[in-house]
């Protein structure tokens, strides 16, 4: 009996239960299960599903030898467990069972992930579908805290932004602050990142929280971790961040213009982006901004539009060489990152970087006279004050 029990339940990774999770609750569409072989042909032949705008078909074919004998012979009205990381998470109540066809490939929100490239050996696998259940759901909890936030502060303007904040530097800052200037409320996704020199997602989220808990008032923020999915990793998928964020609640997307994917199509001899498909089919405003950059003219931070000055004046935010940085212990100066988020990152890489810190801040920094004990993160802070002591430069 307990080999019963075992064959009928699916191993699934934190990335699978991610999106079956988002599908659950209706952030990809209204639709909320996984789609049966007519279902995904009119979604792959149309692009949509029951009049509704459907970027990929929700096409389960669970992965490896004994998830594929249950799919195999699964029956209709079957229940079978989801287990990930060892902890059952949830449930499928199947429908019915099936092959995967070769031109499916393209078209799976499975395979839309940003990091990999469709794969072949999914082609004549056995996909399921039916009704899902997810045990712990939070993003369910996060959509019922967003409505009744809606409710109960009567807010019409809802703007989104999604972050990888890999690391998270000033022109995030300053776009955070002018989105909530215009806005009556702000979400904030924080993406999860599949770069190889990233910085960890725990780490990147602390940095957040800090900006937020200290510098934002907290009322108009809120932060959601999109932890188990890199269906929006790199900016892959705009097409999906917008029609997510709607879902979630937004009514308003910030986007930046070097977006990845928001190229041209042609419909009817006529030039489209990504984004005139998205406000066509949703009531949903798409706000593309330009590039910030820094002026040692201007003396502040500023749009590559509005600045009068030319490049030679402009100091960059280039996300990648900021973390390269970090990443060989260099503290960036405070015009690239606030010193703040500079020591939380720093004093996480580099957690035992001095063989006596507590001796190299006493006879370096200013004290009360008094026997204190600091942190690596105290240490970094006091470090870029110095560095921004301008008599003797």
């Amino acid at each position: 009996m307990a080999s019963k029990n075992k064959n009928k339940t699916l191993k699934i990774s934190r990335e699978t239960l991610g999106t079956l999770t988002l599908i659950k609750n209706q952030i990809f569409s209204n639709f909320d299960k996984l789609m049966d072989e007519n279902e995904i042909d009119e979604v792959i032949q149309s692009g949509y599903l029951n009049k509704e705008l459907i970027p990929y078909a929700y096409i389960f074919a669970p992965a490896g030898e004994e998830n594929q004998k249950i799919a195999k012979n699964a029956q209709f009205s079957q229940t079978l467990l989801l287990e990930c990381e060892e902890k059952k998470v949830g449930e499928i109540i199947v429908t019915n069972n099936f092959r995967f066809k070769g031109y499916w490939k393209f078209f799976s929100i499975f395979e839309a992930d940003a990091s990999s490239s469709p794969n072949d050996e999914l082609i004549g696998s056995f996909c399921i579908s039916g009704f899902i259940e997810i045990y712990e759901d939070k993003i369910a909890l996060i959509k019922s805290k967003i409505q009744t936030l809606k409710k109960e502060l009567n807010l019409k303007k809802v703007t989104s932004l999604m972050l990888c904040a890999n690391p998270f530097h000033r022109v995030h800052e300053r776009l955070i602050r002018l989105t909530i200037d215009k806005a009556d409320f702000l979400i904030i996704f924080l993406l999860r990142s599949t770069r190889e020199n990233r910085l960890n997602h725990a780490l990147r989220k602390k940095t957040i929280e800090y900006f937020i808990n200290n510098f934002l008032p907290k009322d108009k923020v809120l932060l959601i971790d999109l932890e188990n999915t890199t269906l929006f990793s790199a900016h892959k998928n705009p097409e999906l961040e917008c029609i997510a964020a709607y879902n979630f609640g937004a009514n308003k997307v910030i986007i930046g213009q070097n977006h990845g994917s928001i190229g041209m199509f042609f419909d009817d001899n006529q030039a489209h982006t990504i984004i005139d498909k998205i406000r066509k089919n949703f009531d949903i405003e798409i706000l593309v901004m330009p590039e910030y950059v820094y002026c040692n003219e201007c003396k502040t931070i500023v749009s590559v539009k509005t600045c009068p000055h030319g490049q030679h004046h402009h100091i960059k935010y280039h996300s990648p060489t900021i973390r390269t940085l970090l990443l060989n212990g260099v503290l960036p100066p405070p015009i690239l990152m606030r010193k703040e988020i500079s020591s939380i990152i720093l004093s996480d890489l580099f957690p035992n970087r001095f063989e006596n810190l507590q001796q190299i801040y006493d006879e370096i920094f200013p004290n009360a006279g008094i026997l204190e004990t600091h942190t690596y993160e105290d240490f970094y802070k006091e470090l870029a004050k110095l560095y921004q002591t301008g008599s003797l430069t």
